[in-house]
């Protein structure tokens, strides 16, 4: 006696963002093969020419690509989990921004690489068909300027967008000389230091040293605040301005 694996169940949601038709709606089903067969569905079987993004992404990088984390750390691609957030960008009117995003999904794939050196030393590996975000817009590594395989792709005189190359450590917050290059840059950078004089009498003088630091990130703030505890330097903290929230 054989018994047959329980079909899939489909299931009806939404697809939102600039990329996605709101009219459209789209059916998921959890599926392991290219043809399966589904119920619930005005259709018998589901056929799945893809895996991944809805749009049958082709982009693939070697492992130990660094990605830019949302805390500002990098690790390789594959390490990253569907859950993890990173830094992607958008277009915002005349302008691109970065902005942290979620990873949904992570899939593996085997394809012949090209190496791109940078200027700067940086080398990447990629497939033919991955783009890359170039001053002249989004480009793919291997294309030609006639035929079927027309397309715009990488030369010489492009230049990346994006972050630039990473450190080859990244320090651990636990460090003193980590939190001491720290402090040492927030306060060059953002804080304010000052010097109060002034005659008290029956004291020999009335020297006041003031450090304030303004900001709007407030895990700056915490970060700085917990690091100049660590060297017994106390603070306090006060609401400098309040927002108009555009802002």
């Amino acid at each position: 006696m054989m018994v047959s694996p329980p079909l899939p169940q489909p299931r009806l949601f939404k697809a939102t963002g600039a990329r996605f038709n709101p009219q459209v709606e789209w059916v998921e089903v959890q599926v392991k093969s290219v043809i399966n067969h589904v119920k619930g569905m005005p259709f018998e079987w589901s056929i799945n020419p893809y895996r991944g993004c809805e749009h049958a992404c082709p982009f693939c990088l070697s492992p130990e690509t660094p990605i830019l984390m949302a805390d500002g750390s990098h690790q390789p691609i594959h390490s990253i989990r569907p859950g993890d957030f990173i830094y992607g960008s958008e277009v915002s009117g005349a302008y691109r921004r970065y902005v942290k995003t979620q990873v949904l999904a992570r899939w593996e794939s085997e394809k012949p690489a090209y190496l791109i050196a940078l200027e700067d030393g940086t080398q990447l590996l990629a497939s033919g068909d991955h783009r890359f975000l170039t001053e002249r817009g989004w480009k793919y590594v291997t294309g030609s300027e006639q035929g079927r395989s027309r397309r715009p792709f990488l030369t010489v005189n492009n230049k990346l967008m994006g972050v630039g190359s990473f450190a080859r450590t990244f320090p651990k917050s636990s460090d003193s000389d980590y939190r001491l290059g720290y402090l040492a840059g927030i306060i060059r950078g953002d804080g304010l230091l000052k010097a109060y004089k002034y005659d008290r009498p029956g004291r020999r003088h009335g020297h006041i040293y003031q450090f304030r630091l303004a900001l709007t990130d407030i895990e700056a703030l915490d970060r700085t605040a917990s690091y100049l505890s660590e060297f017994d330097v106390p603070t306090f903290r006060f609401t400098f301005y309040e927002g108009n929230g555009r802002t």
